[in-house]
Parts: structure tokens; C-alpha cells; sequence
């Protein structure tokens, strides 16, 4: 537990987990062949081989969204039948009205250590982090802001824009207003993702909009990431003044 402590530790010090490249793989991305995918052509403008599942048919462009997807691999070099015949049961959940869905992992996503122990520790979010998460309000993780999507290990719905478009990607900034406890830890690999990470766990039963409401989470213009950059681009260079904003 000692040893867990000081590593999750070390990983919050840098704010983000080490960056691990990837090749970017798009050559099987409109292979829309396959029993699993849901092929609409309807929706091939919106979602790739128009199913939802898929994750939206053009990544973000606009920084800083742009950013944490410049490695990201969608179907970790699956086709997108294989990729939905390993990570989604279709099987129909006991109450009959839908399908399981994706499978998620166990132990909320932690990552293990040799000793397959969790590696995971409470801590205190300090005043002033910035935190985000792409999903809605009713989500119980964070993560550092600006942590690159592979390393959170999510499926690709999950960068898909919802009903309020204000919120490119379902993404969500947030500062933290009042201190308050979670689980830290780093992320297990999943979804075809190489994952490892940071995450935050907020508890069972407990949301960001419990936060929200309680006054510990504030959520902010991710354009605030932006103007926090201008001199010094996310890339590591000089800003591109003609870049666009979300």
C-alpha cells in the first residue's frame, strides 16, 4: 500500500502519465464490413460507418481537443466489426429493455501491480487543479486536464458531441473550488487503448454533478486551456496564433 502511495503520487506530481506514441491507424476505419457494426449510411457523415458506437467520423481538429487525440489509435489496429465483436456485449440486460453494452473493466479501471494488487490511493484534489472528463455530469471519474484520450483508455463513443452542442466531444473542464478526496491511480489498457493514465475515481454513488452541486467543482470555458498556453503551445513550440478554439 506504501509503495502504491508513492507511485500514484509520483504520477500526480507530473500532472499526466508518460506520453506513449502510437502509429496512428486509419486504414481500417471505413472497413464497415461485419455482423457487429450497425451500418447506417445516413449517419456516415456523423459517425464512422454511420454507428454511434464507433466514435464520431472526423476527430477534433480545434485545439486544445486536437491535442489529446494526435496519437489515438480507434480501434488499437482492429477492424471495427472485430473491434465491437471483443469490447461490446450485445447480449440483453435482465430487465429487457437494452443491450449490456460495452464491457467495462473491473475494479473501477485501476491498473494492477505484479503482485496483481490495484494501485490506487486516496487523494486530496487541492484548490485550484484542473480536472476534465469527456462524458456527462453523471460520470464518476476525472482526470488530469489535457491527459491524451489514449491514456484514459475510453471507447470511442465517448468522444461523440451530444444534444448541447456547446460541448465539443462531450468534453468538460472543470477547477476545483474546495478541496475534496478521491481515488488516484493509474489506468488499466482497455478498449484497444495502451491507457496508463491518471484517473480519478470519485466513489460508488458519487458524481461530478454532486460536486457541482456542492461547490467543489467549477466548470470552466475549455478555451480557459488555450490562454493558459499562448506562449508556450501544448506541442511544446510557439502557439499557432491561426489555430481555432473550441
Amino acid at each position: 500500500m506504501i509503495f502504491n502511495s508513492i507511485l500514484v503520487s509520483s504520477l500526480l506530481a507530473t500532472g499526466l502519465a508518460l506520453y506513449i506514441p502510437q502509429e496512428h491507424t486509419t486504414s481500417n476505419e471505413c472497413n464497415c464490413n461485419g455482423y457487429h457494426v450497425r451500418r447506417n449510411d445516413s449517419q456516415k457523415h456523423l459517425y464512422i460507418c454511420g454507428d454511434e458506437r464507433l466514435g464520431p467520423t472526423d476527430l477534433p481538429e480545434n485545439l486544445p481537443l486536437s491535442s489529446y487525440v494526435a496519437s489515438y489509435d480507434r480501434f488499437g489496429g482492429l477492424t471495427p466489426n472485430d473491434f465491437l465483436e471483443k469490447w461490446w456485449d450485445n447480449t440483453t440486460r435482465p430487465d429487457g429493455k437494452r443491450e449490456v453494452g460495452w464491457k467495462y473493466p473491473s475494479k473501477n479501471g485501476f491498473a494492477f501491480d505484479d503482485d496483481e494488487r490495484l494501485i490506487r490511493a486516496n487523494v486530496n484534489l487541492a484548490k485550484g487543479t484542473l480536472v476534465d472528463r469527456f462524458g456527462n455530469v453523471t460520470g464518476r471519474f476525472l482526470a488530469p486536464a489535457t491527459s491524451p484520450f489514449s491514456q484514459r483508455a475510453l471507447h470511442p463513443e465517448n468522444l461523440n458531441t451530444g444534444k448541447n452542442k456547446e460541448f465539443p466531444s462531450n468534453y468538460h473542464l472543470y477547477n476545483v473550488t474546495e478541496s475534496f478526496t478521491v481515488q488516484a491511480g493509474p489506468i488499466r489498457p482497455w478498449f484497444g487503448q495502451p491507457g496508463y493514465g491518471v484517473q480519478f475515481f470519485l466513489g460508488e454513488g458519487i458524481t461530478v454533478e454532486d460536486y457541482l452541486k456542492k461547490g467543489n467543482l467549477k466548470e470552466l470555458d475549455a478555451s480557459a486551456l488555450i490562454r493558459q498556453t499562448k506562449k508556450c503551445a501544448l506541442s511544446g513550440g510557439d502557439a499557432n496564433p491561426d489555430s481555432e478554439e473550441l
